[in-house]
């Protein structure tokens, strides 16, 4: 639900979601998924979930996430050119590789936001059925810009445990697991084709 909070403050509505952990329509959800996707944003220097934090609304916690405004669907996007192609492919490389580092089975064209800035930035949204403990890689990984490799593979586990590791429905030891085989993938891809064309500036 969209809740609209009073004018005059530094944002204009949040989103809020009921969604107790457990499994329903035969998936994993949980609002506290939605809070450690922004906490992992944060740690990664992503800049692309919004501030999400835990709220309780009428008795219940729930997650509560900013509305971004001025947003529009990637797909109303089709057939446009981005005002700069090289940033935008760099923000698309970064979605796939975060999308299988969260096991994030719901990205679709609902949940890709464009906040029209000159540079066209890239916002998630619907991280409800992430971090389960499936290892599986959802997106295919070609590049990676060299700064957010860095800071992947810089993730410490017992800093992650600290922030995040209550909220992960599949347990932090997945997740650590996902991001050593998405560091292993990357390297392997630079021995067979040159660090040059998969790591990005």
């Amino acid at each position: 639900q969209q809740a609209i909070l009073a004018p005059g403050g530094p944002i204009s509505s949040i989103v809020v979601k009921d969604l107790r952990p457990g499994r329903k329509s035969g998936y994993w959800e949980s609002y506290q998924s939605e809070i450690a996707a922004y906490e992992l944003d944060r740690m990664l220097e992503l800049n692309m979930v919004p501030p999400t934090v835990e709220k309780r609304v009428n008795g219940t916690l729930m997650s509560a996430q900013m509305f971004i405004d001025r947003c529009v669907f990637l797909k109303e996007l089709k057939g446009q050119q981005p005002p700069d192609v090289t940033a935008w492919n760099r923000q698309i490389h970064r979605q796939r590789v975060w999308d299988n580092l969260i096991a994030n089975i719901d990205r679709n064209a609902g949940n890709l936001l464009v906040l029209r800035t000159p540079d066209w930035h890239l916002v998630l949204i619907d991280h409800s059925r992430s971090f389960t403990s499936t290892k599986k890689m959802a997106f295919e990984m070609k590049q990676i810009d060299r700064p957010f490799f860095e800071r992947l593979k810089a993730l410490d586990a017992a800093a992650l445990e600290a922030r995040i590791g209550p909220l992960l429905a599949g347990g932090l030891d997945t997740l650590m697991q996902r991001r050593d085989a998405i560091v292993r993938h990357f390297e392997q891809l630079a021995a067979a084709s040159g660090a040059e064309r998969v790591f990005t500036p």
